[in-house]
């Protein structure tokens, strides 16, 4: 940033001007001191610290990113059937209680409570 802001106060310091008054021989005191100034700054050394401060935070960046990324595939692998194939996973619509066309509606209703019941039983 600095060194962009160098940059641009050298072009405009070389460009031509346009005045209404006469050129003078001598440049102002301000644009003096703000010359010596920037001669003074060590530009270089300053772009080498943005540089490594830049990459440091690149790659806490990217190590943040990696954590997330470990993170999320534990949490997905948690998710996953223990069988792996999912040949174990039931069926949508699987009912394991046969229901037959002609039963009547409360014989369905006990036949599933009881199915029900012997389940929490057997657990």
């Amino acid at each position: 940033m600095f060194s962009l802001g160098a940059i641009v106060y050298l072009v405009a310091r070389t460009s031509p001007r346009v005045t209404e008054t006469t050129a003078s021989a001598e440049p102002s005191r301000y644009s003096q001191y703000l010359e010596k100034f920037l001669k003074k700054l060590p530009l270089e050394k300053m772009d080498a610290f943005f540089n490594t401060a830049f990459g440091k935070l690149l790659r806490n960046f990217k190590i943040a990113v990696m954590k997330l990324d470990n993170f999320l595939n534990k949490k997905l692998q948690d998710l996953k059937p223990a069988g792996g194939n999912g040949a174990d996973k039931p069926a949508l619509f699987d009912n394991s209680v046969k229901i037959d066309a002609g039963a009547e509606p409360a014989l369905i209703v006990e036949n599933v409570e009881n199915k029900e019941e012997s389940d929490n039983l057997n657990k």
